[in-house]
């Protein structure tokens, strides 16, 4: 053995890699723990070589390991391999096993044994019934999906250029829903060129992914993408639903983990991916009970992962395009046709940042305008002098993450001053960032380049005096635009497009009952709205799941009164006076 070898013996794991972490993602059940699971399962001899469940499948059993072992492989563009091998007391599956979205991976037994068959209904009810067991699990899930994603395995391959918008929004698409992705540069990867040569295509083609059943999808659709890999999850129109959540923000998500933990029938409707705006911010610090910070992606995993376990089902990507108010069950239609029927609704869906109000600045989206500031936008501004615009505490986390990855971040904001509702932290690094510089009074005054962005002016507000510069990215965080062009002439609407709540709503609003409007309780009875969608919202992540969760109180209330007789229709069509596009 030499000195390397002592070296790497010596050194400690990387916490960060799950692989490192054996006795989490690979644990093995104490005998007690596998007597009292046993309880839900039956006992079967597995010969050799017997597969158990196939990458693709819905809905597979739950299996432990009393001898022999299974292995699990996993496909790329090589072929299948082992990618780790359960032995004595260990268990199979992740994430997928608490949805019935396509499992990313086989299993099959490497040697003559028993196992536990555990068939999926069961398996919710071990979870519930033996909690000490359930963390074992959930952990080792959590962790198995992240060793997944960082080493790329059973992962799914994009080809794209890499300014190419359409790349950026699948990429995007697949890591905010959790989806191991191999991202090549369609103009710089020698294995991405011979790729696209194989199937006659040039590097400037756009994206191409290349889907686990040998499916090639050329510049595919989020929803397109999904129904390919499995992501898409249907319900059961016939159903209705005790409470629909519409959004899976912060607030929705919290909604959906209250409802379900306490035995409501729960659906959850999202356009894109789990996390809302939240889940763009690179880093929470204030968010309670994380001292050292968590990523907003992260607390939407957990989130979902938690809603799931408690039965919640969660589809995406479905995009909610209007709401019958005038029957009950309320019908939720969608974008595409689909109709969901819920006694209750929460509306969730948040806001968007609002663009720049110069004529060139749609033509930059995707190619040098963006509205999140994750890894994977950092990794196309490294070394790079890049644009914040905005003051509050998304455009400083914004900007304190990028100068972590940039050259230079220049953060331009109207005011005086950074907004009185950022957090004292963040404008204390933003201060002592010799990478950032604040730039008051100052606004964009113009954009310039061919097919992608390659220079921006701005212009002090209050001299008028312009500066250009080479900068080929801007991040927007301005303003807040609500998510509710879906509910005009069923919800009352302030001036601005938010949903008017509690207190806010009387009879002039069409309220057709004697008790006046619970807290969050819209115009319309057994209609919430929570998060940054409704009225007056405070901006914080910690209010939004406060808000998520305080709802289900008041559904409790309104199902109770629903039983005992319907909901009266409207005194007249809400989101007249006052209401966006009423």
């Amino acid at each position: 053995m030499d000195r390397t070898d002592v070296a790497e013996e010596a050194a400690p794991p990387d916490l960060n890699d799950a692989y490192q972490r054996r006795a989490e993602i690979f644990p093995r059940l104490s005998a007690d723990q596998i007597l009292r699971a046993s309880r839900f399962g039956s006992i079967e001899p597995t010969p050799v070589g017997t597969t158990l469940f196939r990458r693709g499948e819905r809905s597979v059993d739950f299996f432990i390991v009393l001898e022999g072992c299974i292995e699990i492989l996993a496909h790329d563009c090589d072929g299948p391999h082992v990618v780790t091998v359960h032995g004595d007391r260990q268990f199979t599956g992740e994430l997928d096993l608490f949805n019935d979205r396509k499992i990313l991976v086989d299993g099959r037994m490497g040697a003559d044994g028993r196992v536990i068959r555990i068939p999926r209904l069961e398996f919710r009810k071990l979870l519930l019934a033996e909690p000490d067991i359930g963390d074992v699990i959930m952990r080792a899930f959590i962790l198995r999906r992240k060793g997944l994603i960082d080493h790329e395995q059973a992962s799914v391959t994009l080809i794209a250029s890499q300014l190419c918008p359409d790349g950026l929004r699948i990429e995007r698409f697949l890591r905010r829903n959790g989806y191991p992705v191999r991202s090549l540069d369609a103009d710089a990867s020698d294995h991405a060129r011979a790729a696209l040569d194989g199937l006659g295509l040039a590097p400037g083609c756009g994206p191409v992914v290349f889907c686990p059943d040998d499916e090639v999808l050329r510049n595919p659709s989020n929803a397109e993408l999904a129904e390919c890999l499995g992501l898409a999850e249907g319900f059961d129109p016939g159903c209705s639903y005790d409470v629909a959540v519409v959004g899976a923000g912060p607030s929705g998500l919290a909604a959906a983990v209250y409802a379900a933990s306490e035995g409501l029938s729960t659906l959850v409707i999202e356009a894109e991916a789990p996390g809302g705006q939240a889940g763009t911010s690179s880093k929470i610090e204030n968010y309670l009970g994380f001292p050292t910070g968590l990523s907003g992606q992260s607390l939407a995993g957990r989130a979902q992962v938690q809603a799931m376990k408690f039965g919640a089902k969660i589809v995406l990507p479905r995009t909610v395009v209007g709401i019958d108010c005038d029957v009950h069950p309320y019908r939720i239609l969608l974008e595409d046709g689909g109709v969901a029927l819920a006694r209750t609704v929460v509306i969730a869906c948040g806001a968007r940042y609002r663009g720049l109000d110069l004529p060139e600045a749609r033509s930059y989206e995707g190619v040098g305008i963006h509205y999140a500031a994750t890894s994977l936008e950092s990794r196309l501004c490294a070394d790079e002098e890049v644009v914040v615009v905005g003051g509050g505490n998304s455009a400083g986390q914004a900007a304190v993450f990028l100068s972590n990855h940039a050259k230079h971040v220049h953060m331009l904001v109207r005011g005086h001053r950074l907004a009185d509702s950022m957090s004292d932290y963040l404008v204390g690094r933003i201060e002592a960032s010799a990478r950032i510089t604040l730039r008051t009074c100052t606004e964009i005054s113009g954009l310039g380049g061919d097919r992608h962005l390659e220079s921006v002016t701005w212009r002090h507000r209050d001299t008028g005096e312009q500066e250009a510069r080479p900068i080929r990215h801007v991040f927007l965080m301005i303003g807040a635009a609500p998510n509710s062009g879906w509910l005009p002439g069923c919800l009352t609407l302030d001036a601005k497009g938010f949903v008017r709540v509690g207190g806010h709503v009387g009879p002039d609003d069409g309220w057709p009952l004697e008790r006046p409007p619970h807290i969050l309780e819209s115009s319309r009875p057994g209609i919430f709205a929570v998060g940054d969608i409704r009225a007056d919202s405070v901006k914080r992540v910690a209010s939004a799941v406060g808000e998520g969760s305080i709802a289900v109180q008041f559904i409790h209330r309104v199902l109770d009164e629903f039983r005992s007789r319907p909901p009266a229709p409207p005194l007249r069509p809400a989101g007249v006076a006052g209401s966006a596009g009423g």
